[in-house]
């Protein structure tokens, strides 16, 4: 079982999944107005961060609690992170198209929040295309580290930040929770390694 659920097809499960859950969404979305966008603008994101908190985690859990799943996460890391990228594909369609439709300021986006929404953005289109090893190969390896390092945790302050701002609901709450913990696990992990 677990040899099926490795590399691409471990990825291309995950998408399938993504695209289903948002798909089911799309039937009750309102698509007239910026309003009827935001619960699917809300939806896909909250689909694809628990994979991104998956391979942000990967190497820490592995570190700290090695065993057979533990080492499957850490082994299939890229194919996880490369199915957050596809959750957020379908995050950023929708948003796309709000601002599209409604513009900026309907979309609900403030100024500050787009310019954080377009740096993690930016990250994330670096990490995934230097996730593929023909373009990896262009980067000296201490570039390929400094950049992924630097990206997951730019990814992971704009999550948090969007979260910790609207704290006022239940789902954000558990999500900062989520995030914080985290992070102290990979500074857990590293502390560990170093003693």
């Amino acid at each position: 079982m677990a040899r099926a659920l490795e590399s691409w097809r471990l990825f291309w499960l995950l998408a399938l999944a993504l695209s289903a859950a948002n798909c089911l969404g799309l039937p009750f979305a309102d698509f007239h107005s910026a309003g009827g966008t935001n619960p699917m603008i809300e939806q896909s994101v909250r689909y694809a961060l628990p994979l991104f908190l998956l391979a942000f985690t990967a190497s820490s859990l592995a570190r700290l609690w090695p065993n057979q799943l533990t080492r499957w996460l850490l082994r299939n890391r890229r194919y996880v992170g490369l199915g957050f990228a596809f959750g957020m594909a379908w995050h950023l369609s929708f948003v796309g198209y709000s601002i599209w439709s409604f513009g900026l300021s309907d979309s609900g986006l403030t100024p500050r929040g787009f310019a954080l929404d377009f740096i993690g953005f930016i990250f994330l289109l670096l990490l995934t295309l230097t996730s593929f090893r023909s373009l990896a190969r262009r980067l000296k390896p201490t570039n390929w580290r400094r950049l992924h390092k630097t990206g997951v945790y730019v990814i992971w302050f704009v999550a948090t930040y969007i979260y910790v701002r609207h704290v006022g609901n239940a789902v954000h709450v558990v999500a900062s929770i989520l995030f914080f913990a985290a992070l102290l696990l990979r500074v857990t992990a590293r502390i560990n390694s170093r003693g």
